[in-house]
């Protein structure tokens, strides 16, 4: 079932210089559908478009056979999706407590709910719960990258927009963020993830699209990609 799709995205930051020109995805239910492309080929844009952060110009966005197009970012919470951001998205003079607080913005009037949720996130991330007096800035990357995914995972989204996650992280942690990708996808997210590291990102992948100057170029399941990378790739550097 596809859980969301994307027709003829047009969009820009500025009036007549347009960064996506006419794209087309869908993304199934349930799956980590991963995009990948050369610098400046729209992945980023492509989320934000989704997420409310940038308005298109052009085309639809539909969520559960609901159009979305260009609604408020409050609105695109509640209605299951959350965005995590290639920058880190923590608050340094925060403690981590005080940072999952403002992950449950959206109903900060309901006390109960928002204890109940930093409880559940201290839970299912035990790195965090030692940690959860200190100044988010004082955590290393790899930590401040998973508050980031516990923020995110607050208001219980559905479909997770993950951009470049694992940037300025070590191999190792960046490893240990791709597992807890995978391990959100089996606990039912579907996720929509842009990376440059294009290897680790397809070993998780159950699909991909490949875009270039604002368009997917080609598509196709990991299995069909199998071989091809490495041409792929080689092909961003002509």
């Amino acid at each position: 079932m596809t859980k969301l799709e994307v027709k003829d995205l047009h969009a820009a930051y500025q009036r007549d210089l347009f960064i996506l020109r006419g794209l087309d995805l869908g993304v199934e239910e349930g799956k980590i559908t991963i995009v990948i492309g050369p610098n400046g080929s729209g992945k980023s844009t492509l989320l934000k478009s989704i997420a409310g952060i940038l308005k298109p110009r052009k085309g639809t966005v539909t969520l559960d056979q609901q159009e979305i197009t260009g609604i408020e970012l409050d609105e695109i919470i509640q209605r299951g999706i959350s965005y995590i951001p290639q920058d880190r998205a923590v608050f340094p003079q925060m403690t981590v407590t005080e940072n999952l607080e403002l992950g449950c913005w959206i109903f900060k009037g309901d006390r109960a709910r928002v204890r109940e949720r930093i409880a559940w996130a201290l839970e299912r991330f035990p790195a965090l719960t030692g940690k959860r007096r200190l100044l988010a800035g004082t955590l290393s990357g790899g930590l401040q990258r998973i508050l980031d995914i516990a923020k995110s995972l607050l208001s219980n989204p559905s479909l997770l927009l993950v951009d470049e996650p694992t940037v300025g992280l070590s191999p190792l942690v960046a490893q240990a963020i791709y597992l807890e990708l995978r391990t959100l996808k089996e606990e039912g997210r579907t996720i929509l993830l842009v990376d440059q590291d294009v290897r680790s990102a397809m070993k998780i992948a159950d699909y991909v699209y490949v875009l270039d100057l604002g368009k997917v170029q080609v598509n196709g399941s990991r299995e069909a990609f199998e071989g091809k990378l490495g041409e792929i790739v080689r092909s961003w550097l002509i």
